[in-house]
């Protein structure tokens, strides 16, 4: 709740899409869902597109998304992680756009770990704008906050020890929108 104030007072409005009414694993066949996000990522008045959760299912988007108009529209954000990650890659290789790997829409009620910039602040960055992450040092392994059960948690309680390690041997490449 109180993420969502923020976004209210700082201008913001959500937008909720049609395939979020479904009562089964996906909201949606995976035609209507890939039509909808391609939609919404190449709609100008959407600025950042943030799923509910990272959903097994994306990768099923991939051959029916449309990538000639997601190269051809204004850079929207795409945030996620998990699952999602399998249509954030190619999204940023294939249309060339910046994503964020950080909280799904669902882990919106939590407080950003210390060292992390939250993704509300990275989003509504002006373009060139630079910022610092650190590791939080541990992540969650087990399971997941009951928001039924307790509507109020605001703390991400990460129980294993991890870290960052780069894939890439450094290197510059920017993606546009970043």
């Amino acid at each position: 709740m109180w993420r969502s104030v923020r976004w209210r007072n700082g201008g913001y409005e959500a937008v909720v899409g049609r395939c979020m009414s479904g009562d089964g694993h996906v909201g949606a066949p995976a035609a209507d869902r890939a039509a909808e996000l391609t939609a919404m990522l190449t709609d100008p008045g959407i600025r950042a597109v943030v799923p509910p959760w990272g959903g097994e299912t994306a990768i099923d988007l991939l051959p029916l998304l449309g990538w000639d108009r997601l190269r051809e529209a204004e850079p929207t954000w795409l945030v996620g992680f998990s699952d999602l990650s399998t249509v954030m890659t190619p999204f940023t290789l294939l249309a060339g756009t910046a994503t964020v790997h950080g909280n799904n829409l669902m882990d919106a009620p939590y407080r950003v770990p210390e060292g992390l910039s939250s993704r509300l602040d990275i989003v509504a960055a002006p373009v060139g704008h630079r910022f610092t992450q650190v590791p939080p040092g541990r992540h969650r392994a087990t399971g997941q906050d009951d928001y039924r059960a307790r509507p109020d948690v605001r703390t991400y309680t990460p129980d294993t020890p991890g870290g960052w390690t780069r894939l890439d041997g450094g290197g510059t490449w920017r993606p546009r929108g970043a």
